[in-house]
């Protein structure tokens, strides 16, 4: 087919990357966690400029889901709040991997099926997730006054 304003652009080498976002109430606590799924190709750091262009508005249409309950704070009280985690766990790698395991296994089973023709045929494909997803996450300042800020880092 032909298209007189179209131009073909062809994907070459598409990779399954991450936003992820932490929402962190004023006491530094997590409550709930968000992430989104996008297709992109180039080098790591024009995939990470975009990343970070749409993480400070796409946290808005990405559905979000607790903090597992295997996470948990000890308040001053000694009461034990389980689904908690502290804004401080997302610098540790190791942490941070734990947090958002469950979050990221759900985002790497919602990949769509694809479809693509070949010999005369169709044949059902998937893209997947990579072992270790390229991502960025950012944390969403949730304050007293109903309102909601990202805080998009800048590396």
């Amino acid at each position: 087919m032909k298209y007189a304003t179209a131009k073909a652009s062809p994907v070459a080498a598409p990779e399954v990357v991450l936003n992820l976002w932490a929402y962190v109430d004023e006491a530094g606590y997590i409550l709930r966690l968000a992430g989104k799924s996008y297709v992109m190709e180039g080098d790591d750091d024009e995939k990470l400029a975009v990343l970070r262009a749409l993480s400070r508005t796409d946290f808005l249409s990405a559905a979000w889901c607790k903090v597992p309950p295997n996470f948990e704070i000890l308040e001053p009280n000694g009461q034990r709040i389980t689904g908690v985690a502290t804004a401080s766990m997302l610098s540790d790698p190791i942490s941070h991997s734990h947090l958002f395991s469950t979050l990221l296994q759900d985002l790497a089973n919602s990949l769509p099926d694809q479809l693509r023709s070949h010999d005369g045929g169709y044949e059902q494909f998937r893209l997947n997730l990579p072992q270790d997803p390229l991502c960025v996450t950012t944390v969403v300042m949730e304050y007293d006054d109903g309102s909601l800020v990202p805080m998009v880092s800048g590396r």
